[in-house]
């Protein structure tokens, strides 16, 4: 499973290297604010500068740090962007 979200860059592309629920990832990793959808399939081979990504049905928005302990208070100890 991958996270994909879009910012002023692009479209980008977070793939966990640890077995959490994806949710939690996303919730802390995307930026707060910014919406992104949870994807299990193949991601494009074309250049990921051309990837289009419907975000009209978000899965989540990146979180604050203050909403990511609020929702999550046994991870007090991660370091949210």
């Amino acid at each position: 499973m991958k996270v994909i979200f879009k910012d002023n860059e692009g479209v980008k592309v977070i793939i966990p290297a640890i077995n959490i629920d994806i949710r939690i990832i996303a919730d802390k990793d995307v930026p707060a604010g910014l919406p992104y959808v949870i994807y299990d399939g193949e991601l494009p081979t074309e250049s990921q500068e051309t990837w289009e990504i419907d975000l009209s049905n978000p899965d989540g928005y990146g979180l604050t740090p203050e909403q990511f302990y609020t929702k999550y208070p046994d991870l007090k100890d991660w370091a949210v962007q």
